[in-house]
């Protein structure tokens, strides 16, 4: 099983999953997006392996491209980690205080972030298409965790492999949407001459941790290009594939 870390200290183990054509389904372990359930729960088992972390201590949701946030808590460990049966329902952000459990989304072009403050010991995952930054998820997730002690000035945020904006190209409905949001969006989107846009889906979220007191220094965005990246990396637009990447992370 192929990994990009995005973190690992004495507190916190942030990574993704890459593309790996040894692997079943070429590594993808998201149980929502295809019938190979065995070749899924076989790449699951080895990550769990690799990591040293039961699924037992795994939370995982069913995403739906909401603005839902929902607190993980001892009770849910190993929700969603082997059936998409008792996955947290209609969820495209989880957060938790707990110690040794590992939380994360699946994306395949839309943007991964991963969240931890040390301050207060939240961790949160955040799964965010063009859908989810138009209902503004990283926004009303940063707010639910302000409320829950969340401490910006230590909060670190990882942004994992994504579409970037030279990828990103959307059409007029899409345009429309992202400028309807509530602050200047003329930077992250590059008008072309046919009236299309390429859009800068990462920026956006970023403007979201920041608007929240989140250093700028403190975010850090991983270069992988889903789209352009064809030999580690899943896209849904260039191929329409079912399979994703699993950004995760587990606080020590």
């Amino acid at each position: 099983m192929k990994l990009l870390t995005l973190c690992d200290d004495a507190q916190l183990f942030a990574a993704c999953t890459l593309r790996d054509p040894s692997d079943p389904l070429e590594g993808s372990t998201a149980l929502h997006t295809t019938h190979d359930q065995t070749a899924v729960m076989q790449n699951r088992q080895a990550l769990s392996h690799h990591l040293g972390i039961p699924l037992t201590d795994w939370c995982l949701s069913a995403q739906t491209h909401s603005a839902h946030a929902y607190h993980v808590r001892h009770a849910d460990r190993g929700r969603g980690a082997c059936s998409m049966d008792d996955a947290i329902a209609d969820c495209d952000a989880l957060y938790t205080e707990e110690r040794r459990l590992l939380i994360g989304v699946f994306t395949a072009d839309c943007v991964p972030l991963l969240c931890h403050d040390p301050h207060s010991g939240i961790i949160a995952a955040i799964h965010s298409g063009w859908p989810g930054t138009v209902k503004q998820i990283t926004y009303h997730t940063l707010r639910t965790l302000l409320a829950q002690g969340l401490q910006p000035a230590t909060t670190r945020v990882w942004i994992g492999p994504c579409i970037h904006t030279a990828s990103f190209q959307i059409r007029q409905d899409v345009i429309d949407q992202i400028r309807a949001l509530p602050f200047d969006t003329a930077p992250y989107l590059h008008v072309q001459a046919d009236g299309s846009a390429l859009c800068d889906n990462v920026g956006l979220n970023v403007h979201m941790l920041q608007e929240q007191g989140i250093p700028r220094d403190n975010i850090h965005i991983c270069a992988l290009d889903t789209c352009a990246e064809r030999t580690r990396c899943f896209s849904y637009r260039r191929d329409h594939t079912t399979q994703r990447h699993l950004t995760f992370l587990y606080r020590k």
